[in-house]
């Protein structure tokens, strides 16, 4: 790795804390107008999309070779002998590392569905989108899975199809539970999920109640200590939920989950949410106790602010020790790398523990916007107020001078099944030992 991209890029922003809400509508366009976010907001209810359950098609480290090139120098001739001495010079070559490989959607096709999980205790029903794998003569036929916006405008999957969990593959198959960031919903990071589930994985992904796009446009969303209690026991619900297969829509999930391999995962304010699945959190006197279930994290641009908020401090961060892989940008104006990631980077004591910089990458650069731009908004016949929403929307990830958006999603999906696969399936993950990093990357790691 070049010197160059060893420099972290450092911007600055609030900590997550009372300002950090106000900070997320600054600097989140489509939350200003109420109205506007409103059918922004409702148009995102819909769908899913991907396909594969096969080790991740990243390039195997080349041995190092060594070859021996002798050489040979004569004596000078003396007057009444000549003697001939002879040095051998060995000379060690090592082959280069081999470039990083992207992967493509692996070997299964997606089946995609929504069911509606409560644990029973907290009267708080929870919208969770699922996608799974389908073996690919499943998938024939199938409708694609689609995310319909409320003024009929749609986006529709290219890799998902709806289909019933009893369809699925035969698993068993790890579990990922995938958190969305403040404002957001449970499928606005569709490509990735599906991508993820595709590897064979389940993949499942709730709503947090009180805190989606729906709810802050109206101006019912709850107050951030109820979120920060909230969310992580709307995981926990989720995980139990499908582990138990209580209900006829989990039943046919439970039976095809492998219940000693469970991740989670989120984005923003879902990176503290999966973080405090981990460590446990106390909020106003409430303790969530940490779910020892959970075998892996990954986070993407985590909301954790400088560990000093009250709400997860550098001791909670302290405690988690599952093998962890966060992945930011150096573009991100939402929830900067400094001071979110180095203070996760500092206090979580995971092992391993992988961090992956996405150089020039932005907060939306880790959802579907992008997409949503470039297939919806570009139709002619899109409703105008949803194309200027989501081109304003797309100011955090899509602008020309930001990583471009495949490339985001095809570094952060590479990166995040790689990371699983080595965790839950004994594979082994990308490190500079075994790849060349690429230039738009900063990667390291802690063992």
């Amino acid at each position: 790795m070049s010197e160059g991209r060893r420099v972290l890029v450092r911007l600055g922003g609030e900590p997550f804390g009372s300002n950090f809400w106000a900070t997320l509508r600054e600097h989140h366009p489509m939350t200003r107008s109420p109205l506007a976010a409103l059918l922004l907001s409702l148009s995102l209810l819909g769908g899913a999309c991907g396909n594969g359950d096969e080790d991740p098609a990243v390039s195997t480290p080349v041995d190092q070779n060594t070859a021996e090139t002798p050489s040979s120098t004569e004596a000078p001739a003396e007057t009444t002998s000549t003697t001939a001495a002879s040095a051998e010079t060995t000379t060690t070559t090592v082959a280069p590392l081999p470039e990083l490989v992207t992967l493509d959607r692996g070997a299964f096709s997606v089946g995609a569905t929504t069911v509606v999980v409560d644990d029973g205790v907290r009267d708080r029903p929870l919208t969770v989108e699922v996608w799974f794998p389908l073996d690919p003569a499943t998938a024939v036929d199938k409708e694609a899975h689609a995310y319909s916006f409320v003024t009929g405008d749609t986006y529709v999957s290219a890799h998902a199809v709806s289909a019933d969990p009893a369809e699925a593959a035969a698993g068993p198959f790890p579990l990922v539970v995938y958190s969305h960031g403040s404002g957001g919903l449970r499928y606005i990071q569709s490509d990735y999920t599906e991508t993820i589930a595709s590897h064979g994985y389940v993949v499942v992904a709730p709503d947090h109640t009180g805190n989606t796009a729906v709810e802050q446009a109206l101006g019912i969303d709850v107050d951030v200590e109820q979120v920060t209690l909230d969310r992580p026991l709307d995981v926990i619900a989720v995980i139990d939920a499908m582990v138990a297969g209580a209900t006829p829509e989990t039943a046919p999930l439970a039976g095809i989950i492998d219940p000693e391999s469970i991740a989670v995962a989120g984005h923003s304010v879902g990176g503290y949410t999966t973080y405090a699945v981990a460590s446990g959190v106390t909020i106003n006197g409430v303790a969530v106790a940490p779910d020892d279930r959970v075998d892996a994290l990954i986070t993407f641009a985590p909301a954790i602010g400088d560990g000093t908020n009250g709400r997860l401090t550098n001791a909670d961060l302290a405690l988690i020790k599952q093998p962890s892989l966060v992945i930011a940008g150096t573009a991100d104006e939402s929830t900067p790398i400094d001071p979110n990631v180095e203070t996760v980077w500092a206090a979580v004591n995971a092992s391993p523990h992988y961090r992956v910089d996405l150089v020039d990458a932005a907060h939306q650069s880790f959802t579907d916007v992008c997409d949503y731009q470039e297939e919806v908004a570009s139709l002619p016949d899109t409703t105008e107020v949803v194309a200027e929403l989501i081109d304003s929307y797309a100011q955090a990830g899509c602008l020309p001078e930001q990583m471009p958006h495949e490339r985001a999603k095809a570094l952060t999906n590479t990166f995040s099944v790689v990371f699983l696969n080595s965790v839950l399936r004994g594979g082994e993950m990308i490190t500079e030992e075994t790849n060349a990093i690429p230039d738009d990357v900063v990667f390291a790691a802690k063992e």
